[in-house]
């Protein structure tokens, strides 16, 4: 689950950022989606590494990325009823996108718990506002297992 974990708090502190991310880092992690998506077997190698090293770089994140972190690393199981579904992300793809009008089908059901995380870093790294488009998905119930909801 440490893929899972990453990811998730990433997300999870990213819908808490009140500072608008860089275009370096947007950039980055357009990037990151990207490889994510291309290559997810590369994940410890190539793309863990450099999620890291972005979220390092900007202490706002990095700090609410630390505490969900290790909210997720007390969890033994989080169920995928947690996280939003392919219709709660669909709202949030950019059907315009160059991403949706090529490529080759999937070949794995997105209905997957890592699969379903992949898909929404991947939808939200694919936006102009990563930070303001993870807002929209409904990450509210996994917050409340995690018991912070209160922001």
């Amino acid at each position: 689950m440490n893929t899972n974990k990453t990811l998730l708090a990433f997300l999870l502190a990213l819908t808490d950022l009140d500072t608008p991310l860089s275009q370096a880092e947007n950039k980055s992690i357009k990037e990151i989606g990207d490889q994510l998506d291309a290559q997810p077997l590369a994940w410890e190698r190539y793309t863990k590494p450099k999620l890291l090293e972005m979220i390092a770089a900007n202490p706002e994140l990095n700090q609410r990325y630390q505490t969900y972190y290790n909210q997720l690393d007390t969890k033994v199981d989080i169920h995928p009823d947690y996280l939003p579904t392919e219709a709660e992300i669909q709202p949030v793809n950019t059907p315009s996108s160059v991403w949706g009008m090529k490529g080759h089908k999937p070949k794995s059901s997105p209905t997957g718990y890592e699969q379903q995380i992949n898909n929404i870093v991947i939808v939200v790294s694919r936006t102009e506002q990563p930070e303001a488009a993870v807002k929209e998905l409904p990450l509210d119930k996994l917050k409340q297992f995690l018991g912070t909801s209160e922001k």
